[in-house]
């Protein structure tokens, strides 16, 4: 018999004892890095880290918890890529089409807006396109294969009590990343049979990609990259999602709940309340990461949905420019939803520039005392 599942996160969402929550955070602007850095924080990191969002050395150095889980890279992506092509230079920045096809002109990361790119153009434009793209994510090409290794790898820490994660882009996200946004917002009215074909295709590869892990191994936690929400809501109606987008998470879903999985989460920026609803009834019960400042309220988002939703995040990120009373304010804000259960706080996005790097010291000390971690 397996052993009962030890990792934190995963017992915080379904309800099981556990000694605390998780202490975690979600990631930083390199503008902060960069900042905190002329600050005093004492981490040596070359230029190149300094330039990036998700920065293992940095959460080493906070100190913040690993998670207990074994996963898997589930070769979705694809292949071939384009073959990259600058198109134009200038002083800060190079218009250039990347290997999964955008054209976009990219600023130089010395500059504050390295992180935003301006989108130019994107691969599939038309049914015709969509052929071509559809032979780069073939599902029968060798590069599918998941090595034996990896599947051992899977059932020994399985068998050892960790969680089996797996994850994957969300129908939204990986049609815009083909389309683009505007294009796609357009697409789902004027060419429904495309955006439909596109949506299975996404489905059926990330389906069978799943179905590549023998039965014997147990799926625990699904996670799903979207951003498919501003601070007026999402980019598409609930009734769009419903009939077109929600067919796909049934597929993939299906398969992990056959292999007894109960947590599927989802990282949607902004506010996608309109569709919450949606994704619980397919097993992705956990919304991240609960913009404040989109308009999102995780309390009474529980109220609404009540505890088959679990939430991940939700600590509004300017009390911490303030830093003193205005961190102690929001942290008693979110002390309900801890003690209720199935949610883990952490702040609401990535650190963005305007946090001091002693008051983010202040919000990990503070944080830390209100999770039971100090």
């Amino acid at each position: 018999m397996r052993p009962e599942i030890t990792d934190r996160a995963y017992r915080v969402f379904t309800y099981q004892n556990v000694d605390r929550v998780p202490d975690v955070e979600f990631g930083y602007w390199p503008q902060t890095i960069r900042r905190w850095l002329r600050e005093g924080m004492p981490v040596q990191l070359t230029e190149d880290e300094q330039n990036q969002m998700f920065l293992g050395k940095l959460d080493a150095f906070f100190g913040f918890d690993g998670q207990d889980a074994v996963g898997v890279d589930m070769r979705i992506g694809m292949n071939p890529c384009f073959a990259e092509e600058v198109l134009q230079r200038d002083g800060s920045s190079v218009t250039m089409r990347d290997g999964s096809g955008v054209v976009a002109r990219r600023y130089l990361n010395d500059v504050d807006e390295s992180s935003i790119p301006h989108y130019i153009r994107f691969p599939v434009e038309t049914p015709a396109d969509w052929e071509q793209m559809r032979g780069r994510f073939a599902f029968d090409d060798p590069v599918r294969a998941i090595p034996e290794a990896e599947i051992a790898a899977l059932r020994a820490g399985a068998d050892q009590g960790k969680m089996v994660a797996v994850g994957f882009i969300g129908f939204y996200g990986q049609l815009r990343n083909w389309m683009g946004t505007e294009n796609l917002s357009v697409a789902f009215y004027d060419q429904p049979a495309l955006v439909r074909d596109m949506v299975e295709h996404w489905a059926e590869l990330c389906a069978r990609q799943l179905e590549r892990i023998p039965p014997d191994i147990p799926i625990d936690y699904v996670s799903w990259w979207e951003d498919m929400a501003g601070r007026n809501g999402p980019l598409v109606s609930p009734k769009l999602f419903r009939e077109v987008l929600q067919p796909g998470y049934r597929r993939v879903m299906e398969v992990a709940r056959r292999r007894g999985c109960e947590l599927g989460i989802v990282d949607c920026d902004g506010n996608p309340h309109a569709i919450v609803g949606n994704w619980l009834e397919e097993g992705v019960n956990i919304m991240f990461p609960l913009e404040i400042e989109a308009g999102v309220d995780p309390a009474e988002w529980r109220r609404e949905f009540g505890r088959d939703l679990r939430l991940r995040g939700g600590i509004a990120k300017e009390p911490l420019v303030r830093g003193g009373a205005a961190i102690d304010r929001e942290l008693e804000r979110v002390r309900p939803l801890l003690e209720d259960g199935g949610y883990i706080p952490h702040l609401d996005h990535l650190v963005p520039p305007d946090i001091p790097y002693a008051h983010y010291q202040e919000y990990l000390e503070k944080k830390r005392r209100l999770i039971g971690k100090e």
